[in-house]
């Protein structure tokens, strides 16, 4: 049954739009703050906690590396933020700070509603001239 699932979730992946991964990377992210978050009092934990925190890093590295910064400056503030909320994630781990990560949270949520209503916003707006069969094409 597992194998059933790792398959369909990868083939999800697979399968997704840029969008629907730039979510998957903010739930990931997402999840893990909270999981170290839930580990930060707990002094035999802190091995796990480790382990969140990089791979809450790991999504939003690839967040990073989806920005286009030559297309605007939205790009290259949304740059700035991802790498405040990478070095932040990596300066509560040293310090053992709970708080950063809380506060990282916080952010990455936003975000991640931000790009939500957007995906839809765009995909509403697209759908109808797609299926009313307005599609320029520039030559």
């Amino acid at each position: 049954m597992q194998q059933g699932y790792a398959a369909y979730r990868y083939a999800s992946i697979d399968t997704a739009d840029q969008g629907k991964l730039i979510l998957i990377a903010y739930d990931v992210a997402i999840k893990n703050c909270k999981l170290a978050i839930e580990k930060f009092d707990l002094v035999d934990k802190i091995e796990e906690r480790t382990k969140h925190l990089f791979k809450a890093q790991d999504a939003v590295t690839e967040l990073l590396g989806a920005l286009r910064i030559d297309v605007g400056e939205i790009a290259q503030n949304l740059y700035k933020l991802y790498d405040y909320i990478l070095r932040t994630l990596v300066d509560a781990g040293v310090k053992n700070n709970k708080g950063k990560v809380v506060e990282v949270v916080g952010y990455l949520e936003s975000l991640r509603d931000a790009w939500g209503e957007a995906i839809i916003t765009v995909k509403s707006e697209t759908a109808p001239a797609m299926s009313a069969g307005n599609v320029a094409v520039q030559g």
